[in-house]
């Protein structure tokens, strides 16, 4: 069994682990030994926390951005799936109930540490750069930057999508339930919907304008624009990608009919999405970066993620000080972190990159030498 696989931060035998995992959630997942009831049609007031609350367990606990995902990451785990297994389902099912949070269309990064054998590892599965990418197709013709959005909406934005190729990935490695079980949920809530929150209603208000530019969305998104109260979100057509997905495994999203359609519509809309593209793309096993805060190991992600190597550069700063003398949420204190996150965005700026083209400078931006020097310009009377 797979145990200690956390998507926040926390302390264990001495051990900071720090895992940030597909892209746009934070999930939190060990292991449970609890039955709960079969997932279907579910009350949200009964599982959202009093404000404040504080859950604990002794045997797991998932937690996720939407009551439902983390049903299911319950469920899995109380029918023998182990902490790889859950945080899959739950990634497929955020993809249907909460699309900004979870995604197959994306791609993300995961850290991770298995207990039983003392050994951490991380992958990429970030979207990738279709081959026909080239360095000038956000310019205009005089080397300025075009505004019209090209890099970020529409179908030239497009990376080629990692996400699925993560998931099974990581689950011919370390799952143990078969993978069609961690589809079932998502594919249900998919095919027969799911209560709007009143937190997805104002997404989905704020966003009518993109979210009506393709016919397709806003039948699916926006049908019943402006008011969303009591009514369901019902995705048939991802519950059908999700069936070939769940039948197909990896191949059934980057091979034949799905394949085919990104392909097909990236060409007629200006994209540059292929099928050699979706063929051949693969996620990467990289080794993780390891270091210390006072006594405490950090584990993290390394490049291409920049988050990684910005939380030890911000921690080896803030060792130059005591926080504790300067009081929690004091304004001396919240200026020092503002100031240490200002330094190591500008350094984000500057040096993180994708490491199979641009050698980051980990050892510079993480030293105590250069975190030290960085320190004594920051004013915090």
């Amino acid at each position: 069994m797979i145990k200690n696989l956390r998507l926040k931060t926390w302390t264990k035998n001495s051990k900071l682990i720090h895992l940030a995992c597909f892209l746009m959630y934070s999930l939190c997942i060990e292991v449970a030994a609890k039955d709960f009831q079969p997932i279907g049609t579910v009350n949200p007031s009964k599982y959202f926390p009093a404000q404040q609350q504080i859950s604990e367990s002794k045997k797991g606990m998932v937690t996720t951005q939407h009551f439902i995902a983390t049903r299911v990451g319950e469920k899995i785990l109380s029918k023998g799936g182990n902490a790889f297994d859950a945080a899959i389902a739950v990634g497929f099912t955020l993809a249907v109930v909460l699309p900004r949070a979870g995604n197959i269309g994306g791609g993300g990064f995961m850290v991770m540490h298995h207990s039983l054998t003392n050994q951490s590892y991380s992958i990429d599965y970030r979207e990738m750069a279709p081959a026909k990418s080239f360095t000038n197709m956000y310019l205009k013709e005089d080397g300025s930057f075009n505004d019209d959005k090209l890099s970020t909406f529409g179908y030239l934005a497009s990376g080629v999508p990692g996400t699925v190729a993560g998931f099974w990935e990581i689950h011919q490695k370390f799952g143990s339930l078969d993978w069609e079980l961690l589809l079932e949920d998502a594919i249900y809530y998919a095919e027969n919907g799911f209560e709007i929150t009143p937190y997805m209603n104002d997404v989905l208000v704020r966003y009518n304008q993109k979210l009506s530019f393709y016919a397709e969305t806003k039948e699916i998104f926006q049908k019943d624009y402006p008011d969303f109260a009591n009514k369901k979100l019902i995705q048939k057509d991802l519950a059908k990608t999700l069936e070939i997905i769940a039948q197909n495994g990896r191949d059934g999203f980057y091979k034949g009919e799905i394949a085919k359609k990104i392909s097909s519509a990236m060409e007629k809309n200006g994209g540059l999405i292929s099928i050699n593209d979706l063929k051949n793309y693969e996620p990467v096993w990289r080794k993780p970066l390891v270091s210390n805060y006072k006594g405490n190991e950090i584990i993290t992600m390394g490049p291409p993620s920049s988050g990684g190597v910005h939380i030890i550069q911000m921690l080896k700063i803030l060792e130059n000080y005591d926080l504790n003398s300067l009081g929690h949420n004091s304004g001396p204190y919240m200026n020092l972190l503002a100031e240490v996150m200002k330094y190591a965005y500008a350094d984000r700026s500057k040096y993180l990159g994708d490491p199979d083209f641009y050698e980051v400078p980990i050892k510079k931006l993480t030293s105590k030498m250069y975190t030290k020097d960085i320190s004594k310009n920051i004013k915090i009377g």
